[in-house]
């Protein structure tokens, strides 16, 4: 029998390492989104005044590729796109305050492209980055994270860096998963731990929260299964 994990649904972590949230949707293509771009984004640009234009990519499609509009602080905008819709925040104030503003942004977004109904995808995305020191040259890999990595019986698992990614099937729709290592920005060295949960086929814009809901509990709850219990003590504040 699984053991489940008992947690505190704490909206965000004093040590968290989110580093980027991410929901969107897909949709049919529809070349309404381009006619009227300009009314989508005089209706947000108070909050995201900043526009910035796709550049063009060999072997692309331009109208596939997204227009953002960020907020002055830059951490936090919307892509939008002929077939999909993102919001996305680099400063993550917990899961009530993002859905609260997702929202706010379909109903504008359903107002103003009426004939969209219909949606292919909806994805919950966390993306996180978890710094650590080496021992004796490998990665610590268990102190932060309840993951069995075995390669071989007869290969150690003692690693010195990883890029794994793993495609799994999880309540209603399926999650990717990708646990490499990585350098900051700062040169320091981390764990990146991005969780990319989806549901497609069949689904109802009329129905959009219940399916984000349910995409950000299916991340949630993976998360915290995967963390340790020192490391979730340290993300509490509760440990150095």
């Amino acid at each position: 029998m699984t053991k489940k994990i008992k947690y505190n649904d704490i909206e965000v972590y004093p040590n968290s390492p989110l580093v980027e949230v991410i929901c969107e949707i897909r949709f049919p293509g529809d070349l309404s989104i381009d006619c009227h771009r300009d009314i989508f984004h005089n209706e947000i640009k108070d909050d995201y005044p900043i526009i910035l234009v796709p550049g063009i990519i060999p072997g692309t499609s331009f109208a596939l590729e997204p227009y953002h509009f960020e907020n002055e602080d830059k951490n936090a905008g919307i892509m939008l796109s002929m077939n999909k819709f993102s919001y996305y925040s680099k400063k993550y104030k917990g899961h009530k305050y993002f859905l609260k503003e997702f929202m706010r942004l379909v109903d504008i977004f359903i107002k103003t492209y009426p004939t969209i109904d219909k949606l292919n995808r909806v994805g919950w995305r966390y993306i996180n980055v978890i710094p650590f020191g080496r021992e004796d040259e490998t990665l610590p890999i268990k102190h932060f994270l309840n993951v069995n990595i075995q390669i071989s019986p007869n290969i150690s698992d003692e690693f010195l860096n990883l890029s794994l990614i793993s495609v799994i099937k999880k309540g209603d729709g399926t999650i990717i998963i990708k646990l490499e290592t990585v350098k900051r920005n700062d040169q320091q060295e981390a764990f990146l731990l991005d969780f990319d949960y989806a549901i497609i086929n069949n689904l109802n814009l009329k129905n959009i929260k219940d399916y984000v809901i349910n995409a950000h509990e299916q991340t949630r709850i993976l998360f915290e299964e995967m963390i340790t219990e020192s490391y979730r003590e340290y993300l509490k504040g509760e440990t150095i």
